[in-house]
């Protein structure tokens, strides 16, 4: 029975999203295939996402990015961290190798640590990043900045190259030029139920606007959402964690409804550029509101990506912190549809490539 153990990294949700979804698919086409994750993301995300009987092992292998809210990084503490974390490379890696021998894992998927590659190449198996971008691809917009942490970079590029093969997710940034590389359609969950269900399910009425504000569980520093009671007809869902303030302003009750339904239920989602939301908000045809989250790399992709294949506009962060959506809101709702389209995916693609990998896809068609 092959066995594939997937790495997830715990920044942000979009990373442990794309990867519950691949890995819904992969055994629900292939039972035969055993799956288990290493992740420092939420237990929650997992609890609440991930199919039944995939075993989490908590283990952090990449640093990311650290912030303080949803908009704000802290650029030198992470670089500080990840050559901490450099500092650790060898033991990491020995021990990752020797857990993948002994757990007789035969593929080591990655999203996207670079620690993984090494080791699976020590424990003599085949390992695939599957991703938009490399953490070396991010710090290096961090280094050009901070030149004295140019080591960092160095490191994770000599660990990259050591991966077997790159599946890449569109909007990507570089990848080794050395390690051979595929395209994948998008990976984005979609809506399970109706918009009047959702919008039923949460005892909203059928007039009213509604905007979903998904800042990826870190909140927003400083927003002031009794401003937003000033917006007549419209109703804004948040996270728990960003309260509540005004008499339109609902808190979502924590996995009473897939995180995907409410996208789809939403006229607007207020957000900023990340990985899962936006694909979420593409693959539902919801419309975005999205503010700047500073000097992020992977932004830029990523703005372009709305732009070409959704319905979207910025606001500044000053209007977003004091609660002046009304006329970006607008906007966004009236934006022409894209005239582009995307190939879209439940993951489907991806699986199939994994299981050509163990070899069980080649057996079938045998």
């Amino acid at each position: 029975m092959p066995k594939i153990r997937y790495y997830i990294s715990g920044h942000g949700l979009g990373h442990a999203s794309r990867g519950c979804q691949i890995i819904n698919i992969l055994r629900r086409l292939y039972p035969e295939v055993r799956v288990e994750v290493v992740s420092n993301a939420h237990a929650w995300f997992f609890e609440e996402v991930l199919s039944r009987g995939v075993p989490v092992a908590h283990r952090q292998l990449d640093v990311g990015v650290i912030q303080r809210d949803s908009l704000v990084m802290d650029e030198v503490e992470t670089l500080r961290a990840a050559r901490r974390l450099q500092r650790e490379s060898r033991r990491l890696i020995e021990e990752e190798t020797r857990s993948l021998r002994e757990s007789g894992i035969d593929l080591a998927v990655s999203d996207i640590a670079s620690k993984v590659f090494p080791a699976a190449r020590g424990a003599e198996i085949m390992s695939v990043g599957i991703a938009n971008f490399t953490w070396e691809w991010i710090y290096q917009d961090f280094v050009a900045r901070h030149p004295d942490y140019a080591d960092v970079v160095s490191a994770l590029h000599g660990e990259y190259r050591q991966a077997s093969k790159y599946l890449l997710l569109p909007f990507h940034g570089d990848f080794p030029a050395e390690v051979p590389q595929q395209e994948l359609p998008l990976v984005a969950r979609r809506a399970c139920r109706s918009r009047d269900e959702v919008r039923k399910a949460l005892g909203l009425p059928a007039n009213r606007q509604v905007a979903l504000v998904s800042f990826g569980g870190f909140g927003v520093e400083g927003l002031d959402l009794k401003a937003l009671g000033r917006l007549e007809g419209w109703t804004f869902l948040v996270e728990s964690r960003m309260g509540s303030g005004a008499e339109n302003v609902q808190v979502i009750v924590h996995r009473a409804l897939p995180y995907p339904d409410l996208v789809a239920a939403a006229d607007v989602v207020v957000t900023k550029p990340g990985y899962g939301i936006v694909s979420e908000a593409i693959a539902n045809d919801t419309a975005v509101l999205y503010v700047s989250r500073g000097a992020f790399r992977e932004q830029a992709l990523l703005v372009q990506a709305l732009s070409r294949f959704a319905r979207a506009c910025e606001i500044d962060k000053k209007a977003l912190l004091r609660g002046d959506w009304g006329p970006f809101l607008e906007r966004a709702l009236t934006q022409a549809r894209p005239s582009e389209s995307l190939q879209i995916d439940d993951g489907t693609v991806a699986a199939r490539q994994l299981a050509e990998l163990v070899g069980v896809e080649r057996g079938r068609r045998a």
